[in-house]
């Protein structure tokens, strides 16, 4: 209730997680609360990322609420995007507002849940039982999404084209995405991956007309968003209220027998200004 009331909304204006593009989380108890560490290795850091900027409609704002916090570290980190953007070159800010990019994942049949490769299910990234309708779901010309078969017959490509820029109530435009969080080298350093090419991990992420972004294009973003970030220790009972238009969010790493639990709620959703891909972009999803 204090959650909502900090986002003004009433009882029945919160925003869905699940089947919007990211991974599937399971709701706390009887609450309206999601598990926000769904899927995401406790050993890595979750790099900072806007919630749900990879969909059509995100939250205005999000609260966390702790509810158990791990024997070592797990604090979140946030930043402001924009202060993160007034430090940022206009060389890059000009080619993120040119081509947008693109935010890909793997995804399974469940029934491969137990493969060292597995992240996450195309049933639930779609929430479907059914192939053919994942697949009608995933192909989706007007909101830049295509799905495709992988060579390896086991897995789908889900590849989802996006701006990163939002224009805030009160900030104009603000920098708003997920590149850092969906990079396929935020998992560097887990014993699966490491080894594994970005491109093959369960998360990546392209420029709009399908480049790699550069190892010098990757160190300015870390250092930008390095330079601004504020630790928060949270504690059992701790709730956090964001401006999902302007604060990113993460956590670093953690370890112990306890497992962290933090909720995540949404408020109202705002839908993403209409946008028009690079024409590299569409060249492929109108041939999908």
């Amino acid at each position: 209730v204090v959650a909502q009331k900090l986002m003004r909304i009433d009882g029945t204006g919160s925003g869905s997680y699940n089947g919007k593009g990211g991974v599937s989380r399971k709701t706390i108890d009887d609450t309206s609360f999601v598990d926000s560490a769904a899927g995401a290795p406790s050993e890595l850091k979750i790099q900072f990322h806007n919630e749900m900027a990879y969909a059509t409609d995100f939250p205005k704002y999000v609260t966390f609420a702790m509810v158990h916090q791990a024997d070592l570290d797990g604090t979140t980190i946030l930043a402001d995007n924009v202060m993160v953007q007034s430090s940022m070159s206009e060389m890059l800010l000009n080619k993120f507002r040119m081509l947008g990019v693109q935010y890909i994942r793997h995804l399974h049949h469940e029934s491969e849940c137990d493969a060292p490769d597995y992240y996450m299910s195309w049933q639930g990234a779609f929430q479907t039982d059914s192939l053919e309708e994942a697949m009608k779901r995933g192909n989706n010309k007007d909101t830049f999404s295509m799905v495709e078969q992988c060579s390896d017959s086991r897995r789908l490509r889900h590849t989802l084209w996006c701006p990163v820029f939002h224009t805030h109530p009160e900030h104009g435009e603000v920098f708003f995405n997920s590149v850092l969080n969906r990079h396929g080298s935020w998992m560097d350093g887990h014993a699966h991956w490491t080894p594994v090419p970005n491109s093959e991990r369960p998360y990546h992420c392209l420029w709009g007309d399908g480049t790699e972004l550069s190892q010098d294009e990757l160190t300015e973003i870390r250092r930008v968003y390095e330079d601004r970030t504020e630790y928060v220790s949270l504690h059992p009972g701790d709730v956090l209220v964001l401006d999902n238009l302007r604060v990113v969010h993460g956590r670093t790493p953690y370890s112990g027998k306890s497992r962290r639990l933090l909720g995540l709620l949404l408020s109202d959703m705002v839908p993403r200004a209409p946008c028009q891909p690079p024409d590299a972009y569409m060249k492929v999803l109108n041939a999908a």
